[in-house]
Order: C-alpha cells, then sequence, then structure tokens
C-alpha cells in the first residue's frame, strides 16, 4: 500500500467512526471497512476486543525493493502496574509482507525491521486497532548496473534474454542490443540467473557493491554442455554512457572525436572543458550546436563562453561531429528552430 493510501485511510477512519455513531449505532457499522483493514490471519481471533494486529511490507529504503524474508522484531514498552510481554518475532513472505497477530490492544510498541544483520529504522506504534505498518531497511546506496548478455561464441548481443535476481525480486530482459539497465539496485550478493531460448542458462553469483556504477558482460553457450568457462566480468564502461548510445555512436561515426573522463583526464586544465584538446576549437570551430546531457545547453543557462563553469569532475564524456553525421536519437532532442545548416555538435555527458 502506498503512503498516500495509507494516509487516505486513517484520515477518513475517525470520520467514519464519527459517522457510525451518530447515524447507526450498531455494532456492525463500519464492519466491513474494518475487515478490510484486519489481517486476513488475524481474522481468525474473532472479536476479541482486547486483541489487534498489524501487517505492511518491507522494502528497501532508497530502491523501494522489497526484502522477502526480512523479519520485524516487536517489543512492548514497558507500562507501570502491568506485565510486560514477550517480544514477538515474525519472518516476511516471499512478496516482503509481513503480519503480526494477537497483540495487546491499548498497548505501545516499538517495531524494527532486520534483513541480513542490516537493522532498520525503530518505528513507535500504539496499538489503538489492528493497522498497516510499513518499514524500510536501509541497505546503502543503490547501484547503476548494466548488464550486457552476447552470445559466448561470436559475441553477438542476445536479445531478449531474461535475467533473474534473488533473493530479492529483481528481474529484467534485455533490449534488442542484448543490454538491460537497473538503475537502482540495492548492493547485495545476488545469485544471478540468465535464461534464453536455445542457449543453456547461466546461474553464477554477482556482488553488487555500494554507490557501484559498472557493466557487467554475460556470455551465453548455445549448448546445453558448456564446452568453455562462461565469464561474468565488469567491462570498465560507464554504464550512464552506454545506455545514451555514446559507446554505440563511437563505434559507427569515423569522422568524429570522443572522449570519456579518464581519456580527457590528462589533457584538461581544472575547470575548463575546453582546453583538453585543440581539435574542439579549430576542427569544431564553425557554427556549433552544443548538448548537454541530450538537451541544448543554452536552455540549461550555458553557451560556449561559459561551459567551463562546468565541474570537469562531473564530465562523464565529449563527443564531437558534423551535425549531419548525428544519429536521430540524437537529433531528436534538438527543436527545429536551433537546427543549423554546415554545423558541428558537441556533446557534453555529466554526472
Amino acid at each position: 500500500m502506498n503512503p498516500a493510501s495509507r494516509r487516505f485511510r486513517h484520515g477518513i477512519a475517525p470520520l467514519l467512526a464519527l459517522a457510525a455513531a451518530v447515524l447507526a449505532p450498531s455494532p456492525a457499522a463500519g464492519q466491513d471497512e474494518e475487515e478490510e483493514r484486519v489481517p486476513r490471519i488475524c481474522r481468525q481471533l474473532g472479536q476479541a476486543e482486547l486483541e489487534v494486529g498489524i501487517e505492511g511490507t518491507i522494502r528497501d529504503d532508497e530502491s523501494q525493493v522489497l526484502l522477502p524474508g526480512a523479519t520485524v522484531l516487536i517489543r512492548y514498552e514497558a507500562e507501570r502496574g502491568l506485565t510486560t510481554p514477550e517480544d514477538v518475532r515474525v519472518e516476511a513472505d516471499e512478496r516482503g509482507r509481513y503480519q503480526a497477530c494477537g497483540l495487546e490492544a491499548f498497548r505501545e510498541i516499538r517495531v524494527r525491521p532486520n534483513y541480513r544483520s542490516r537493522r532498520g529504522k525503530e518505528r513507535k506504534v500504539e496499538l489503538d486497532r489492528s493497522q498497516f505498518v510499513d518499514l524500510e531497511v536501509d541497505m546503502g546506496d543503490a547501484a547503476f548496473v548494466v548488464f550486457s548478455v552476447v552470445n559466448a561464441a561470436d559475441g553477438r548481443p542476445v536479445a531478449s534474454a531474461q535475467l533473474d535476481f534473488s533473493p530479492l525480486p529483481i528481474s529484467g530482459i534485455t533490449d534488442t542490443l542484448g543490454r538491460v539497465a537497473f538503475r537502482s539496485i540495492p548492493p547485495l550478493t545476488y545469485g544471478l540467473r540468465v535464461a534464453h531460448i536455445g542457449y543453456a542458462p547461466l546461474e553464477t553469483e554477482i556482488n553488487i557493491l555500494t554507490d557501484q556504477s559498472a557493466e557487467f558482460r554475460v556470455e551465453l553457450n548455445t549448448r546445453a554442455i558448456a564446452l568453455a568457462p562462461i565469464e561474468v566480468r565488469v567491462t570498465g564502461r560507464d554504464p550512464f554512457l552506454l545506455t545514451s548510445g555514446f559507446y554505440d555512436r563511437r563505434q559507427s561515426i569515423d569522422e568524429g572525436y570522443f572522449a570519456t573522463y579518464p581519456e580527457i583526464d590528462q589533457f584538461i586544465h581544472l575547470g575548463q572543458v575546453f582546453q583538453f584538446k585543440r581539435e574542439l576549437s579549430i576542427r569544431y570551430r564553425r557554427n556549433q550546436l552544443i548538448l548537454l546531457n541530450g538537451r541544448p545547453a543554452s536552455r540549461l543557462g550555458f553557451n560556449r563562453r561559459n561551459l567551463g563553469e562546468l565541474k570537469f569532475d562531473t564530465v562523464r564524456g565529449i563527443e564531437a561531429y558534423r551535425c549531419s553525421e548525428a544519429p536521430p536519437e540524437i537529433m531528436n532532442q534538438v527543436p527545429n528552430t536551433m537546427l543549423l545548416t554546415d554545423c558541428n555538435l558537441i556533446a557534453i555527458w555529466t554526472y
């Protein structure tokens, strides 16, 4: 249940209770709504007024990926003159959902989720009724990774390959270039299964690091019995440049200049984007169309003179070539009013 739905439920419940008291003070009033809110398993408790339940989901707080198998620890607050019940521990199902029933009503509890030794933030809950309590665990800064799936024999991309991760419910399908991007994946050691009709399924282990940006190359063998080891390795290419088509254009445009941050670092003077290569001021000195992350730089407040204000350590890559060489995916981002004849295009990609 999303936060907006929870706010709606919590806000409307008191109004419904007041209406029921005024218009129809029968015990059955509002029963349908209450049955909807109470977890299904908790309905077996009957109408016991001193027992309530809570349920909800457990997610990674940054990527919002569900965490199946996470646990929830419930501790009662000590109250004067009352016996403190024992702690309750429940486990989430394969969809990251948990339920705790038979809790003592009109008590305060502290709820904390845990997943693989990572502890989530503790929540204080008043058990005045059965309710939904969604929980989050800080798994660390999410990673941005791209998988390229290719034929092990000739390196051709494998489109429509299915990638499934475990234990978290993450999956994806490769595009026509054999690639699939995961822009926000929690850092963890995953079991990875890659499958496609006509290829032997691959099962391996992948370690995704905190705040990692990387491309992984997966080679599938067309035979059911692999004759050689199947490799999964980091290629070192920037995932953002990969998904934006930078490397494809680098291969297909002969009369152009392409450079990534490691390649231009040795030529550049700190803070001055266009001092790293004389080619850009001499060879591409004519009418210039400058794009910043695929959009006209002028619309973002930059022009040729003040581009030096860009922080150099934020530059991922630069590409420059004649406008006539630019592919449709680049030129489609430029309004017709800005198209120039006899011009050169300079595209800058930043973090």
